[in-house]
C-alpha cells in the first residue's frame, strides 16, 4: 500500500466508488493507497447526503419505510471507507496514517453532526415514532427507537445555539481521541531497555530471549533489547531475576504518558473529561456517566456501584489473603524486611503458583503452538455449532501478516469472512480486539449480505523455523476474542445498525467470555494441545493442575478489574470540570481497594484508552457485569453437556445471531430461562 497522499485523485478510479470485483466483495486494500481514502471518505458523505435530502423534501407522509428504512440504508459505502481505515490504522499507526486519521474523522463528525442535527430530517423521524407501530415487525419497532434515541441524544432536540456548541464538543472529542491514543503508541514505541549480561537475563523464557535478540540486531545493539509492549513486557517483569530491571521496566511502564515529555496524556484527560460533561450537561444530564448508562442494562451509576460494592465485599478479603501469601513468599526468600513493592508481584506470584500447583508458563506453553491453538478454537467451533473454516488465499488484505478464512456454516453454505492478525509490531495498537470491516445485514431484495470480522492480538512474531508459543493467558485472550468474531459471524439481521455485535456495551462481552470457559475442558484441549516439539498430547496430570490453577489469583483479579471500573466511574460522576491532579484524583478513587504500596507517580488513567479513546467511557464495569452473565450462560453448558450441540445451537438462535434486534435482559431470559445470578461467578472464581 503507497504512503503517498494525494486528495485530488480521480472519484471514477477510486477503488471504492467502483464494483470490487474481489471474493466476496472483500475491501480491494490490494488496489488501495492512501491517496484514495479521503476522496471516498467526501464521496460517501457526498452520497449519504444526497439519500438524506431525497428523504427530507418526500412529498409523502413519513412512514418507517421512506424515512427510517431509507435513512438505514443512506450510508453504505462511507461505513464501508471508514470499517476498511479503521483495520488499516489499527494495525500499523505511523505519523502519515495518524495525520490522514485526524482529518477523516475531522470530516467524519462534521457529516455526523450535519445528520443528527438536521431538523427536517428529525421531525420526520419524530413522526413515525408518534404513530401506531403496531404494522411493524419487532426488528423494525426496534430499529425504530433505536434511531430515534440516537438522534436525541446527539443533540437532535437542541435550539440552535446549542446544537453549534453540540458541534463543537463533538468535534473537540473526536480530535482529543485520536491524539491520545497517538500518545499512548508513539510513547510506548520509543522505550527500550537494553541488556548486554547474561546473567540478568538468566531464568527467562527462551523464546522471550530469542526475540529480544533479534530486536537488539535489528536496533543494531548487543544482547538483548525488550520493549513495553506487552509480549515483550508481561514475561519480562515475570521472569527477570533483576529486581533493580523490573523496576526500571514496571516504572517506565506505569508512567506511560505522564513524564512530563511530549506525549503526556495528563493534560488531554482533563479536556476529555471535561469536554464529556459539558456535552452530557447540554443534553439534560448530571453527568457523562447519567448520559451513557441511560443506554446500558445497568441504567444508572447507582446500579454500578451497587454491583462494584458486592463484588467488593465477596472478593476484598480473599484478594487480601491473596496478596498476603505472595508478600510471605517474597520475605521468606528476600528477608523478613523485604519492602513488597508493585514490581515484585508478577515475579513472586509466578513463584507461588510454581510452588501451589507446580505449574509454570513454560510447563504449558509448549502446548500451545499458535497454529495449533487456532485450529483448536475453529474445532470447538464446529463441534458446537457444526460450521467449519477454510483459507483463503485470494482475499486482499490490510497487511502481509494477516490470514482470512471464509467461513462455512453447517450446510456448506457461505457465512462470513474472517481476517486474523495475530502478530505485534511496531505502530501496531496494543491488546486484542475484534472488529468489522462489514457488517451482516439484508437489502430490499432479500439478498443476504453477510459480515467480513477481524481478530487481532499482539503475540511475538515467530522467528525462521521457530512457532509462536501462548502463554496461557494468551490462549485465554484467543478464544475470547474469537467469541467476538463468533458473535459478529452469526449475525442475522435485517438492518446493519441492529446487527452482532452491535449490542447495549455491557452485554457485548458476554458472547466472548463465554468462550473463555472452555479453555480447562479435557476435549478441547486435546484436540490440539500438542507438544510443538515431540507431537505429544498434553498429559491428563497438566490438565488437572491447570483446573487446580484457574482460581489462582481470581480475586485479586476481580479487585482490579473493579478498581479500574470504579476509575472509570470517578472520572465520568464528576459534576465541575476538574482541575485537580490527575494522578492523585485516581488513587483516591481505589484506595479503598489497595493491596500493594502506592508509587506515588505512576497513574493508570493517562494510558487507559479503553475509557479515554475506546467505547469504554463510564462503561468499564461492563467486563464484570458481563462476567456474570458468561459465568450463568455456561453453567447452563454444565448441566446439560459442555460440548452439547442444542445448548450451542439455543445460544446461537436467542444471543449470537440476534444482535440489537430485541433488549439483551429478553434474549438473555430466552436462552437461560431465568434472570442472571452472580452465583455461579462466585463458585467457578472458588468465592463460595
Amino acid at each position: 500500500m503507497s504512503n503517498n497522499i494525494d486528495n485530488n485523485t480521480n472519484i471514477a478510479d477510486n477503488p471504492f466508488c467502483n464494483k470490487y470485483n474481489t471474493p466476496f466483495d472483500a475491501i480491494p486494500y490490494d488496489r488501495i493507497t492512501l491517496e484514495h481514502f479521503i476522496p471516498a471518505v467526501k464521496e460517501g458523505i457526498r452520497r449519504e447526503q444526497e439519500s438524506i435530502d431525497k428523504i427530507c423534501s418526500c412529498p409523502d407522509e413519513p412512514t418507517f419505510e421512506n424515512t427510517i428504512e431509507a435513512y438505514e440504508r443512506s450510508g453504505n459505502m462511507l461505513g464501508d471507507v471508514m470499517c476498511a481505515f479503521e483495520a488499516l490504522i489499527n494495525s500499523r499507526s505511523y505519523d502519515k496514517i495518524i495525520a490522514l486519521s485526524e482529518e477523516i474523522h475531522r470530516l467524519y463528525t462534521v457529516h455526523r453532526n450535519n445528520v443528527t442535527l438536521n431538523k427536517a430530517l428529525f421531525a420526520r423521524i419524530k413522526a413515525v415514532k408518534e404513530k401506531e407501530k403496531s404494522n411493524l415487525t419487532e426488528e423494525q419497532q426496534r430499529l425504530l427507537q433505536e434511531t430515534y434515541t440516537m438522534f436525541l441524544r446527539s443533540g437532535a432536540n437542541l435550539d440552535d445555539e446549542q446544537r453549534q456548541e453540540y458541534r463543537a464538543l463533538s468535534e473537540k472529542l473526536s480530535h482529543l481521541s485520536i491524539k491520545f491514543q497517538e500518545n499512548i503508541i508513539k510513547d510506548t514505541d520509543e522505550f527500550t531497555l537494553n541488556i548486554t549480561e547474561a546473567a540478568d537475563v538468566e531464568g527467562m523464557p527462551a523464546d522471550l530471549l530469542e526475540t529480544a535478540a533479534a530486536t537488539a540486531r535489528e536496533q543494531q545493539q548487543k544482547g538483548w533489547t525488550f520493549t513495553l509492549h506487552r509480549p515483550s513486557y508481561l514475561p519480562f517483569i515475570t521472569f527477570c531475576r533483576g529486581r533493580h530491571l523490573r523496576q526500571k521496566m514496571y516504572m517506565e511502564y506505569s508512567t506511560l504518558c505522564s513524564k512530563g515529555n511530549a506525549h503526556d496524556n495528563r493534560a488531554t484527560v482533563k479536556e476529555i473529561v471535561n469536554t464529556r460533561l459539558r456535552l452530557a450537561n447540554l443534553l439534560g444530564y448530571d453527568t457523562y456517566s447519567d448520559y451513557i448508562l441511560a443506554e446500558r442494562m445497568a441504567q444508572n451509576s447507582d446500579a454500578v456501584f451497587s454491583m462494584l460494592g458486592k463484588l467488593t465485599w465477596a472478593y476484598l478479603p480473599a484478594a487480601r489473603a491473596e496478596m498476603n501469601e505472595i508478600i510471605a513468599l517474597a520475605k521468606k526468600t528476600e528477608g523478613k524486611d523485604f519492602e513488597f513493592m508493585p514490581w515484585d508481584f508478577a515475579f513472586y506470584s509466578e513463584k507461588l503458583k510454581e510452588q501451589k500447583y507446580n505449574l509454570t508458563d513454560e510447563m504449558t506453553r509448549p502446548y500451545f503452538n499458535l497454529e495449533q491453538a487456532i485450529f483448536g478454537a475453529f474445532y470447538l467451533a464446529t463441534r458446537l455449532y457444526g460450521i467449519t473454516f477454510k483459507l483463503r488465499h485470494d482475499v486482499p488484505t490490510f497487511h502481509p501478516d494477516v490470514k482470512v478464512w471464509e467461513v462455512l456454516d453447517y450446510n456448506g453454505t457461505h457465512l462470513a469472512l474472517l481476517y486474523c492478525d495475530f502478530y505485534n509490531r511496531k505502530g501496531k495498537h496494543a491488546g486484542a480486539w475484534m472488529d468489522s470491516l462489514k457488517p451482516q445485514w439484508r437489502d430490499a431484495s432479500g439478498i443476504d449480505h453477510r459480515p467480513h470480522v477481524t481478530l487481532s492480538t499482539n503475540y511475538r512474531k515467530p522467528r525462521p523455523g521457530k512457532p509462536t508459543l501462548l502463554t496461557f493467558d494468551e490462549l485465554n485472550t484467543l478464544m475470547h476474542e474469537f467469541g467476538h468474531c463468533l458473535h459478529g459471524i452469526f449475525s442475522d439481521v435485517t438492518y446493519a445498525s441492529l446487527c452482532s455485535p452491535n449490542v447495549l456495551w455491557d452485554f457485548v462481552e458476554m458472547p466472548s467470555q463465554i468462550m473463555e470457559n472452555f479453555i480447562t475442558e479435557e476435549e478441547f484441549l486435546k484436540a490440539f494441545a500438542f507438544h510443538h516439539e515431540t507431537g505429544e498430547v498434553i498429559p491428563g496430570h497438566l490438565l488437572d493442575k491447570i483446573r487446580a490453577s484457574r482460581t489462582f489469583k481470581a480475586a485479586y483479579q476481580c479487585v482490579r478489574q473493579v478498581g479500574l471500573g470504579l476509575i472509570d466511574q470517578a472520572w465520568h460522576n464528576i459534576t465541575r470540570p476538574f482541575d485537580g491532579d490527575v494522578t492523585e484524583y485516581e488513587h483516591k478513587a481505589t484506595a479503598a481497594l489497595r493491596l500493594m504500596p502506592v508509587v506515588p507517580e505512576t497513574s493508570i488513567t493517562p494510558q487507559f484508552s479503553h475509557i479515554m479513546s475506546g467505547g469504554y467511557s463510564a462503561g468499564y464495569y461492563s467486563y464484570k457485569w458481563a462476567e456474570m452473565l458468561d459465568a450463568d450462560a455456561f453453567s447452563r453448558f454444565q448441566e446439560e453437556g459442555v460440548m452439547n450441540m442444542k445448548v450451542a445451537q439455543s445460544l446461537r438462535d436467542e444471543i449470537l445471531s440476534k444482535g440489537d434486534t430485541r433488549h439483551p435482559q429478553e434474549l438473555y431470559i430466552r436462552f437461560r430461562g431465568r434472570k442472571p445470578t452472580i452465583d455461579a461467578m462466585l463458585k467457578r472464581d472458588g468465592i463460595q
